[in-house]
């Protein structure tokens, strides 16, 4: 009947540690970790890492809420959107400080520490609460950390697809205060999606190369100052 009682309970979280189940079943932390350790064991329950329980199948829901704060990013989100064909076995969460990598049902959950941490949300799906980067963010992200997104190919997917705020993108570039960014981000929105937003940024005389992961370059674009 205890048992019952708590999966009843379990099933309405993402995910709980050993304080929730102590405080729920009213007794010792040792009793707690016992009484988890046995539901593992009969697969009621799983065993996300050290201290992280859950009974949900459902990857986005669990990797997205291991860890807060924390929200799914880079080129996960971009497949969570829809934006890639894609099929990816690593989920990328990005966090505001470093975190072990996690497995969990054939997938890895890799955390991305970024200084940049904000413009998400929290999504409720049938499965439970996914915290996902804003559309507006995940075009940003891709260029802070351009090497969780798989290839500038993908980023141009996100580009073309993603549905945008040019007031909260011009937000968020300004709160980045990343030059290179801002030119890759600007130059990209007006050759892909004729959205042109210049006029809220001031540049430096400096050159970026528009593709991160390349090294050379045959022309230059002098409003955004870029490397083509």
């Amino acid at each position: 009947m205890q048992a019952l009682k708590f999966l009843e309970w379990a099933r309405r979280k993402d995910t709980f540690c050993v304080q929730d189940a102590t405080r729920i079943l009213e007794s010792s932390e040792s009793y707690a970790k016992l009484f988890l350790h046995r539901l593992v064991k009969r697969g009621l329950v799983k065993r996300v890492t050290k201290n992280v329980y859950t009974v949900k199948h459902d990857v986005w829901v669990v990797a997205s809420n291991i860890v807060a704060p924390c929200y799914i990013s880079f080129w996960s989100a971009a497949h969570y959107y829809g934006f890639t064909e894609q099929i990816l076995n690593t989920i990328f969460v990005a966090v505001p400080f470093s975190k072990r990598e996690v497995e969990f049902e054939g997938y890895k959950i890799k955390f991305v520490e970024l200084e940049e941490f904000f413009g998400y949300k929290k999504e409720r799906t049938g499965a439970g609460s996914v915290f996902i980067a804003e559309q507006e963010k995940l075009l940003i992200d891709a260029f802070l950390k351009p090497n969780y997104c798989g290839n500038f190919d993908e980023i141009i997917k996100v580009y073309e697809n993603a549905k945008i705020s040019e007031e909260k993108i011009v937000e968020y570039l300004k709160r980045v205060k990343k030059q290179a960014v801002v030119k890759r981000v600007g130059y990209l929105l007006e050759k892909v999606r004729g959205i042109d937003i210049s006029k809220h940024f001031g540049l430096d005389r400096n050159y970026v190369i528009l593709n991160p992961f390349e090294k050379g370059w045959s022309k230059v674009e002098s409003k955004w100052r870029v490397k083509l």
